[in-house]
């Protein structure tokens, strides 16, 4: 924890467990405590709109992906696309942020982070709107894809656009506690996303839910377009990217060649995995979201097949675990701030370890629950360590290539999952049809 001091600035280097330096300036108007308060506190005005805007954008885009989950099964349906159909739309995004990825971070690096979301809530915005005005399946899969691709560049800016705010001195030993807070927000947009999405299906149908998500996320994209460019801020921190400077981007991205810009972000993954950190990290992630599949596929199997749970009894258990992600993410946040990330991530990892264990052999259903908020707890507090972790060691001169490494392990795992029933499905198809 850091002291006042004299009136003078004062400089500090605490170097935690794992080779991790955190160099902060401290005045004598700095905080002892740590806590988000604080985090607000150090802010300046400036930062405290950027900060908000980012925030903000991403739980309402993360209500928006919620409010879309209850819509697609219905729009499926009334257009009898029947489970293969549904098996496709659900793989077609989630393959196009694996592929869209790896570019998507050389982009924010090269073309800036603000037109690059901007960009990628315009693809966005425009997928989700086709997918509500869509006809057919053949009409809808590229719309859903660009969907896809447009989040993926949308994230790329916003994770490297954070990066560069909390890299800032006064900032950089309050980032853990930023970014749980961000992270106790996207927990809450998940609990909200789905019940307003399946209200609005109800009573005004699954295109109007899709619609209203692409004026949201396209509200979004404005917000961000009122926010300083971070990736050279001696040039860019006092101007706004305006329409002309979009649209050179938009030209950039379309006169760039598709091979140059791959080569140039797979050198830079192989760069960046060089380092045994980013080794670390990757292996970690990859331990997380496959913690999250489980919890999506497996955990709903274990609880119908053991204690006989229905659709209803299985979402309260899901709203018990995202509201475990409200408390914990900012609570660990600010405790990275205090001891470090690395000394707090193996725990965490443990967490998950055992929460995942018990919910697999227990029998009895309150030795059920306790092992499902233990494995909701480790989830929600290893996420924000190792996004922390992640922005701790990104390279300078590759922020948007190293954020984007450490999101691709979602993407695989989504990706696998739905790909995975898709198969299936087209196997029971083969099956009923050769039999």
């Amino acid at each position: 924890m850091l002291r006042l001091g004299r009136r003078w600035p004062r400089t500090r280097c605490s170097l935690h467990r794992g080779g991790l330096a955190v160099l902060s300036t401290q005045t004598g108007d700095a905080k002892s405590k740590p806590g988000f308060l604080a985090a607000w506190k150090a802010c300046r005005k400036e930062e405290r709109r950027q900060l908000l805007v980012i925030s903000v954008s991403g739980a309402a885009l993360n209500v928006g992906m919620g409010v879309v989950i209850p819509a697609l099964p219905q729009l499926s349906q009334e257009l009898g696309f029947g489970a293969t159909g549904v098996g496709l739309l659900l793989a077609a995004p989630s393959l196009a942020r694996c592929l869209f990825n790896l570019p998507a971070g050389a982009l924010v690096d090269s073309l800036g982070r603000v037109p690059c979301m901007v960009m990628g809530e315009i693809f966005a915005a425009l997928g989700c709107l086709g997918t509500g005005l869509a006809w057919s399946l053949s009409s809808m899969l590229p719309v859903r894809f660009m969907g896809g691709t447009g989040a993926a560049l949308a994230a790329a800016g916003s994770q490297a656009y954070l990066t560069d705010l909390t890299e800032r001195p006064h900032l950089k030993p309050m980032r853990g506690t930023i970014l749980g807070a961000q992270g106790g927000l996207i927990a809450a947009a998940y609990v909200v996303g789905p019940a307003i999405g399946g209200a609005l299906t109800h009573f005004y149908g699954a295109q109007t839910a899709y619609c209203g998500v692409a004026v949201l996320i396209g509200l979004c994209g404005a917000a961000y377009a009122t926010l300083p460019e971070t990736m050279n801020r001696a040039m860019h921190s006092r101007t706004s990217p305006g329409v002309g400077s979009l649209f050179a981007s938009l030209r950039s991205l379309g006169s760039a060649k598709s091979t140059i810009l791959l080569a140039q972000a797979a050198r830079d993954w192989q760069d960046l995995l060089r380092d045994p950190r980013q080794q670390g990290l990757f292996s970690a992630n990859l331990a997380l979201f496959l913690n999250y599949a489980a919890m999506i596929t497996v955990m709903p199997l274990q609880t119908s097949r053991l204690f006989g749970l229905g659709v209803a009894e299985i979402g309260v258990l899901y709203s018990v675990g995202a509201a475990v992600g409200i408390l914990a993410a900012p609570i660990m946040g600010t405790l990275s701030d205090k001891y470090g990330r690395v000394p707090l991530i193996a725990p965490a990892a443990l967490l998950c370890g055992l929460g995942c264990f018990g919910v697999a052999s227990a029998e009895v259903w309150e030795l059920f629950v306790a092992s499902y908020v233990t494995w909701s707890v480790g989830e929600a507090a290893l996420a924000p360590l190792l996004s922390a972790y992640a922005a701790d060691i990104a390279p300078k001169e590759h922020v948007g290539s190293a954020m984007s490494l450490s999101r691709q392990d979602t993407s695989p795992g989504s990706s696998a999952l739905t790909l995975t029933g898709l198969l299936t499905c087209l196997g029971a198809v083969i099956f009923r049809a050769k039999t």
